[in-house]
């Protein structure tokens, strides 16, 4: 499948319901996030991928999601680099959960401890189901810092 032009920006209003739309497909959703905290990948006039980048309290890649028809393209290694380029100065850490670890160590990404897990996110720490998480915290050291 050739995909043509791929443009990576910051996300408007206008992408708002294409974001949401996304993010359903796989069980996600924007809570916490502004529109205006989303990257997203276009090509060819259409969102076919998006990730949320948070500040709070932890710099968090905090959504990330591509299209299915567009997976295994390099797109999200495409807009995981991008975001890494366009990280303020000043951060040690980026961190994310996730169900997909593999996909973030090939970008450098490392797995944390259970208590890693429950420092950065307090909510991991009072969670109930924390035993059986099926998500992976994990935590890429930011050069320059």
């Amino acid at each position: 499948m050739n995909i043509g032009s791929i443009v990576i920006r910051s996300a408007t209003n206008e992408d708002t319901e294409s974001v949401k739309r996304l993010l359903s497909t796989y069980f996600l959703d924007m809570d916490g996030v502004e529109i205006e905290d989303f990257m997203v990948v276009d090509v060819n006039g259409k969102i076919v991928g998006c990730a949320g980048l948070t500040y709070r309290p932890n710099p968090e890649l905090h959504t990330i999601a591509i299209h299915k028809n567009y997976q295994g393209k390099n797109i999200g290694s495409l807009l995981v680099e991008y975001i890494l380029s366009n990280i303020p100065d000043g951060w040690d850490n980026l961190y994310v959960r996730t169900t997909a670890p593999g996909f973030f160590e090939k970008a450098g990404f490392l797995k944390m401890s259970d208590l890693e897990k429950r420092n950065v996110w307090e909510d991991c720490a009072s969670c109930k189901r924390f035993a059986t998480c099926k998500q992976s915290g994990m935590r890429l050291l930011l050069k320059g810092t």
